[in-house]
């Protein structure tokens, strides 16, 4: 079984309006809710083999804050070209994963995630995928399963397992 875990980056900070898109980092919330999202990746013993991450400063620092606590990932991706790529841009990326790695996670911007998330899932018709349609809110996370041998494969064959917000956690107490 093959996995994808797509998460947004944790908010960013807005206190400094001449700061570039791409040299924003987090606020306080979004330090907070990276935390929080974090600690139900450990409570669930989610690991992840390899991560591709944008190389935008918050998604730096979004990682930065899971790799506090979750296990150590094989192999981590930095890339500007995932920085407001498209969802196909994105696509392509994953597909060129080896398969030895069986759970990726990618962090990365709205509305990639979202798309992403829409044209790799077959079962559109659940609440998790209404939810996310709706609103991708930042630190929220994907869970795909997928039911192939190599990432090659991957097309709109994927299984929306979860979607899980920081708001859903405060609410459960999870």
């Amino acid at each position: 079984m093959f996995k994808l875990y797509v998460m947004r980056h944790a908010k960013s900070s807005w206190h400094d309006l001449t700061i570039d898109d791409y040299d924003r980092s987090l606020s306080k919330r979004g330090k907070k809710n990276a935390k929080k999202i974090c600690e139900f990746f450990v409570k669930r013993k989610y690991k992840f083999d390899y991560v591709l991450v944008s190389s935008s400063k918050r998604t730096a620092k979004t990682l930065k804050i899971l790799l506090k606590k979750i296990e150590k990932p094989k192999k981590i991706i930095s890339s500007k070209k995932l920085y407001l790529a498209s969802e196909h841009i994105i696509i392509n990326t994953i597909k060129k994963i080896p398969k030895k790695f069986k759970s990726v996670l990618l962090i990365n911007h709205e509305p990639a995630v979202r798309n992403l998330v829409r044209s790799i899932t077959k079962n559109q018709n659940n609440n998790h995928f209404k939810l996310l349609n709706y609103k991708f809110s930042t630190a929220a996370f994907a869970k795909i399963h997928f039911n192939f041998n190599n990432w090659s494969q991957l097309d709109r064959n994927g299984l929306l397992k979860e979607f899980i917000r920081p708001k859903d956690l405060q609410d459960s107490k999870e």
